[in-house]
């Protein structure tokens, strides 16, 4: 199971991801009607393949790609750090400047 945490406008909040094989039904995050979070964790339940994160800032109009990242056959942990898998990412939206702060840890599940 993926599970991030994330920091917009000084609100903590967490979500968790788990394994799909079908990448097109994982449905994106709404982060305080600011940012949007897409994590795309491909496997079953015994292994990850891919991890692929997208973060959004949400216009107007429509979402604004500002980050992809991609993990190829990761490795779960039975007791990461919160930050174990990405670190911990800032990005800034190219309006005003708004901060969204994130970390995510790949964490091993017993079935």
């Amino acid at each position: 199971m993926l599970r991030c945490h994330f920091e917009v406008n000084a609100e903590w909040v967490e979500h968790s991801f788990l394994p799909v094989s079908e990448p097109y039904e994982v449905p994106s995050v709404n982060l305080a009607n600011r940012f949007r979070f897409k994590a795309v964790v491909l496997g079953d339940q015994t292994r990850v393949d891919l991890i692929n994160l997208y973060v959004s800032y949400q216009t107007q109009r429509q979402p604004m790609l500002l980050q992809h990242v991609k993990f190829v056959a990761p490795v779960a942990q039975t007791h990461p750090t919160p930050e174990s898998l990405t670190g911990r990412v800032a990005l800034y939206s190219p309006f005003l400047g708004k901060e969204l702060l994130y970390s995510c840890a790949l964490h091993e599940v017993q079935p």
